[in-house]
C-alpha cells in the first residue's frame, strides 16, 4: 500500500458529518491556517469545488472521520468537471496541457520508492531531459521544484482521472528516481 502524500490533519471532537451538508470541512478536519486549508479555499473561490460537489464526494467516501486533501481530491474525479479542474490549473497557475497524461514505460520519468510527499507526479522525461509532472497540488509546487530542480519540471495540467491512474502506475513501478 502506497504511503499517503500528506500528513494526517488534526481530528475534531466534533462528528464527520452532521447529516446537514457540511462537506469537507467537517470531514477533513484542516488545521486552521495550513496550505490545505488555504487550497480549499482557493478551489472554494473558483468554482472547482461547490458545497454539492464536496457532499457528494463526502458519500461516496462514506462520510470518513478524517481524510487526505489528496485523497479527497482524487476520489472526487467523478464529481468535480475536468474542463473546470484544467482550467483553474491553467489560470490560475501557470500549467500547460500538453495532452493527455499517461504513463508510458518507455518514455516516463523514472519512478522509485513511495510517492512524492508534494502529490505531484513526474510521469514523462523530455528529450532536453525536462520533467513533465501532473500537478495535483499547485500549493506545493515550490516543494516540487526543490524535488526536482536536476529536472527543471515542466507543469502539465492533468485531470483528476489522470492523476488517480499515474498514482497507481507509479506504485506498480520500481526503478530509479530522476
Amino acid at each position: 500500500m502506497p504511503r499517503f502524500w500528506v500528513r494526517l490533519v488534526a481530528h475534531s471532537p466534533r462528528p464527520a458529518s452532521s447529516g446537514r451538508g457540511g462537506g469537507i470541512l467537517k470531514m477533513i478536519h484542516l488545521l486552521s491556517g495550513s496550505t490545505d486549508e488555504n487550497f480549499i479555499s482557493e478551489l472554494k473561490e473558483a468554482g472547482v469545488l461547490a458545497p454539492d460537489v464536496m457532499e457528494r464526494i463526502d458519500i461516496s467516501l462514506g462520510r470518513p472521520e478524517h481524510c487526505l486533501l489528496d485523497n479527497f481530491l482524487l476520489s472526487g474525479a467523478d464529481f468535480i468537471k475536468a474542463d473546470e479542474w484544467i482550467s483553474f490549473l491553467i489560470r490560475r497557475h501557470g500549467c500547460h496541457r500538453f495532452g493527455r497524461v499517461t504513463w508510458s514505460d518507455d518514455v516516463s520519468a523514472p519512478a522509485t520508492g513511495d510517492l512524492p510527499t508534494d502529490g505531484n507526479i513526474p510521469y514523462r522525461r523530455c528529450m532536453d531531459g525536462r520533467a513533465m509532472v501532473a500537478v495535483l497540488r499547485p500549493d506545493k509546487l515550490p516543494a516540487t521544484s526543490e524535488r526536482l530542480k536536476m529536472s527543471r519540471p515542466l507543469w502539465a495540467a492533468a485531470t483528476l482521472h489522470e492523476i488517480r491512474d499515474l498514482r497507481n502506475a507509479w506504485s506498480g513501478s520500481r526503478r530509479e528516481m530522476p
